[in-house]
C-alpha cells in the first residue's frame, strides 16, 4: 500500500464527514466507521513496520522467560503495567506479536471515539485533527506512550463530568503503563481553573522559574522519561510552540474564555504550550506536551462550535468574535487545507533514509513474509 493508505484515510474521513451528518444517530455511525477503519489500518500493519516496533517484539518474545514479579517486569516501577500486559498477552497468544498490536489498535481508537462522541461537536474535524496532528501515525510506533494517551483520553471523561475518582483512577492506570502519563496527574484541578488576568501572570512566573531552572529540569525528567539519556533536540520545537499559541490567542478571540467545556480545554492547550516550550532543550518534552495537545481534536471544534457548549456563568465575559454560518464555514474549510499541508510537510513529506524505520512505507501483515 504504501504512504497512499495515509491519503485514503483523510479522504475517508472527509468523505465520510460529507455523507454522515455530524448529530444523531448518524454521528454514531460516522464514529463507529471512522473507530472500525483507524483500528483495522492500526491493528493489522506489518509488526515490524519500523525499529521500535522490532525493539518492542523482542522484547514481547523474551518476556514468557521472566517471572511476573521479576526485574525484567517490575523494571523499577517504571512501566511495569505495560510489561505485565506484555507477559499476559505474550504468554496467552503463544509470542504472537501482532495480536497484542491489535489489541493497542483497539484500546487506542476506542478512547479516541469515546471522547469524540461525547465531546465534539464536529466529529470529522475531530478525526481529521487526529490524523494530521501526527496523532493516529504516532500510535503505528510508540506503541506504549499510545496505550498511556488512549487512557489519559479516559481520563478526561472524568474531568468533563467533574468525577475525580475516575479521573485518578484512568490517570494512574495510565502511569502504570508508561510512568511520564503522571504529568496529566494535575490536569483535573488545573482543568477547571478559570482563567483571569491574575492567573495569567502567575502562570507567566512559574513559566519563568522553569525556564531559569531549566538544565536541572531536562537531566531530571529525561532520567526519569526513558533508560537512555542521548536525546536529539526536535528541529520543529520553535514551529510548534508558535503554533499552539497562535491556537490559544485564536481561541481568546473567538470564544473569550466562554463556555464551561471550551475553558478546560483551554486550559489543557495551555499547559501543552508550557510544555512544549521546554523541548528545544530536549524532545522528551514534545512527548510530554502530546498529554495535553491531543485535546486539540476537540478544543478546535468547540471553538466553531460555541452553541453546544453550557456558557458560564458569574463571570464577565470577555468581548469575542461570532461567527456567521458562512463565515464558519470558510474558516472551517482554511483549517482542514492548512492542517492537511502541516500533515503532508511535517509527516508524510518526511524523507525517511532507514527502511527499518520508514512508516511511509505502510505494510499490511498479510503483504510481508514472516523474518
Amino acid at each position: 500500500m504504501g504512504i497512499k493508505v495515509y491519503y485514503y484515510m483523510i479522504a475517508a474521513v472527509l468523505g465520510g464527514g460529507i455523507l454522515f451528518p455530524q448529530h444523531g444517530k448518524r454521528k454514531k455511525v460516522y464514529i463507529a466507521l471512522m473507530a472500525v477503519l483507524h483500528t483495522f489500518l492500526c491493528g493489522w500493519r506489518y509488526m515490524y513496520l519500523t525499529g521500535d516496533l522490532r525493539k518492542y517484539a523482542w522484547g514481547y518474545y523474551t518476556i514468557t522467560e521472566s517471572g511476573w514479579f521479576s526485574e525484567d517486569v517490575l523494571n523499577e516501577g517504571r512501566n511495569f503495567g505495560f510489561f505485565w500486559l506484555q507477559k499476559l498477552f505474550s504468554t496467552l497468544t503463544n509470542g504472537d506479536f501482532q495480536v497484542f498490536l491489535i489489541f493497542i489498535a483497539i484500546v487506542t481508537e476506542l478512547a479516541v471515539a469515546v471522547i469524540i462522541y461525547r465531546c465534539s461537536p464536529a466529529p470529522w474535524l475531530s478525526y481529521l485533527l487526529w490524523n494530521c496532528f501526527g496523532f493516529y501515525i504516532f500510535g503505528f510506533s510508540a506503541i506504549k506512550q499510545a496505550l498511556a494517551m488512549a487512557l489519559v483520553m479516559l481520563a478526561f471523561t472524568g474531568i468533563m463530568e467533574e468525577k475525580p475518582r475516575r479521573f485518578l483512577f484512568w490517570t494512574l492506570l495510565a502511569g502504570c503503563v508508561h510512568t511520564p502519563a503522571l504529568v496529566f496527574l494535575p490536569a483535573y484541578w488545573l482543568a477547571k481553573s478559570r482563567l483571569s488576568i491574575q492567573k495569567l501572570i502567575a502562570y507567566a512566573v512559574s513559566a519563568g522559574l522553569v525556564f531559569l531552572f531549566r538544565n536541572r529540569i531536562v537531566v531530571f525528567i529525561s532520567d526519569f522519561y526513558y533508560d537512555e539519556t542521548d536525546f536529539m533536540a526536535s528541529e520543529h520545537v520553535g514551529g510548534r510552540f508558535l503554533m499552539i499559541v497562535a491556537l490559544l490567542i485564536v481561541g481568546v478571540i473567538l470564544r473569550g474564555f466562554s463556555g464551561k467545556d471550551f475553558s478546560k480545554l483551554f486550559n489543557l492547550v495551555f499547559i501543552a504550550a508550557l510544555i512544549q516550550m521546554f523541548s528545544g532543550f530536549d524532545n522528551v518534552f514534545s512527548r510530554l506536551a502530546d498529554y495535553y495537545f491531543q485535546f486539540l481534536i476537540l478544543y478546535l471544534p468547540m471553538m466553531f462550535y460555541p452553541e453546544t457548549d453550557e456558557p458560564l456563568r458569574g463571570r464577565r465575559q470577555i468581548q469575542h468574535l461570532a461567527l456567521t454560518h458562512r463565515q464558519r464555514t470558510a474558516a472551517l474549510i482554511c483549517v482542514a487545507l492548512l492542517a492537511g499541508i502541516y500533515y503532508h510537510q511535517l509527516t508524510l513529506g518526511q524523507n525517511i533514509t532507514a527502511e527499518s524505520d520508514n512508516y511511509l512505507n505502510y505494510r499490511f501483515c498479510w503483504e510481508v513474509k514472516d523474518e
